[in-house]
């Protein structure tokens, strides 16, 4: 009787964590998936052996094959987006500032930072406050309301933009920034029912993480795509409309947020399967925490340059000597910061003009905003096989980032592989 045939099993744990080359420096290449902490090591996979009949024994780590790489990338969707419906110039928020909250806007802190605020309209939800009419109170339900309708709308959009249908898949990541105690504890759930999906989606909701929130969710939703079901990642920012705003709580810093940001929903299906349309390849990600928190809540509190930011020195991709990315989506709250990564040479001007283009035209959408950047990408997209980065940057203490890599051929959606429940039917 022959030898007991020998199966290779990838375990769960080691399955999230792939060795693979580094990444060439060419446009055309592709590069093998791989996990990298703050250190920029690669961790080596994990596997077992099973002889059939036997105990499992662990066996060394071997590296995957080629083929076997293709198989775990990871590909991200063109993203749905939603916009409030009242497009809203900057000057005539500013004009409606001085008139409201005169004393206010004459505060030298508000006047120093209003001059940066470089973008020419702002897209709300709610509009402007006529002269003579009293503030309208603004309540929690009020937000989570809107929060729900622009997740919706953002939702549908990237399944549609993606080729799939709702059941189709398996995980939600559900990215919303608000105060603990204003945060919506139903939100993940009622969006299941709401956009269709599987009753035994897998949920994930994410909150606090700020500039961070869209890449980190990605990250997420990078491993949750590799158990085989379409992963959706829904994220949005609405702002305290300035119809709400008393004179009580209308401080310099209320005031420059109303100028620079705007309400809107993003989202965006990661799934390890090929999508009818083109975009991204995730082939590399990041984490970072400022293990300082004193020094984190300061620079929070205080502002923080973003060349200053630990987590870019911490970034092992931007180190010298590394193949700089060939565009660049990063959030770091405006663009003098965008200004002062390109000022010292750590990213190139020319691969972050789609994430100035961005906060220009469209404000500051939170940590919807890297994902605003990927649509306005899709509108002139790079070359095939162009690396790139997604970076999002939280005052002071928290960072998150992609590697990715642009594939612009599409799979027609009759030579897409059938998903589970296409099989089973």
């Amino acid at each position: 009787m022959g030898a007991p045939e020998r199966i290779v099993i990838i375990t769960g744990a080691a399955y999230a964590q792939l060795d693979g080359r580094k990444p060439p420096s060419t446009c055309s290449s592709s590069p093998s998936r791989r996990r990298v902490g703050p250190t920029g090591n690669a961790s080596a996979l994990a596997t077992t052996t099973q002889p059939t009949g036997h105990p499992r024994r662990p066996a060394a780590p071997q590296r995957l094959s080629d083929q076997q790489e293709q198989q775990v990338q990871t590909y991200v969707s063109p993203p749905g987006i939603a916009h409030g419906p009242y497009d809203i110039t900057t000057d005539d928020m500013a004009a409606v500032m001085r008139r409201h909250h005169p004393r206010t806007v004459e505060h030298p802190g508000f006047l120093t930072t209003a001059r940066a605020v470089s973008g020419r309209r702002r897209r709300r939800v709610h509009p402007l406050p006529e002269d003579g009419r009293e503030p309208t109170p603004y309540t929690t339900d009020d937000r989570h309301r809107d929060l729900r309708a622009l997740m919706e709308r953002a939702g549908r959009k990237a399944l549609r933009h993606a080729g799939i249908s709702a059941r189709d898949v398996g995980g939600l990541v559900v990215v919303q920034d608000a105060p603990l105690a204003g945060a919506d504890q139903l939100l993940d759930s009622d969006l299941v029912r709401a956009l269709g999906l599987p009753s035994t989606t897998a949920r994930v909701p994410l909150t606090g993480l700020a500039g961070t929130g869209a890449v980190h969710a990605l990250i997420v939703a990078e491993d949750m795509a590799r158990l085989g079901k379409p992963t959706l990642v829904v994220t949005a920012e609405i702002h305290q409309p300035s119809t709400a705003l008393t004179s009580d709580i209308a401080s310099p810093a209320t005031l420059v947020r109303q100028l620079m940001a705007c309400d809107g929903g993003a989202a965006v299906i990661v799934s390890s399967q090929a999508l009818t349309a083109p975009g991204l390849v995730i082939d590399e990600t990041w984490q970072y925490a400022h293990p300082d928190t004193g020094t984190s809540a300061q620079a929070e509190e205080l502002g923080c340059p973003v060349q200053d930011h630990p987590g870019l020195a911490a970034l092992p991709w931007l180190r010298p000597g590394q193949k700089l990315p060939d565009f660049a989506l990063v959030h770091p709250g405006g663009p003098d910061p965008l200004h002062s990564l390109s000022g010292t040479n750590t990213v190139p001007q020319q691969a972050l003009e789609p994430s100035l283009a961005s906060i220009a035209d469209d404000g500051d959408l939170g940590a919807a905003s890297v994902l605003q950047m990927l649509a306005r990408l899709h509108q002139q997209p790079p070359a095939a096989g162009c690396h790139g980065l997604l970076l999002g940057l939280a005052p002071g203490h928290l960072a998150a980032a992609c590697r990715v890599r642009w594939t612009p051929s599409a799979v027609a959606r009759q030579e897409r592989p059938r998903l589970a429940h296409e099989a089973a039917s």
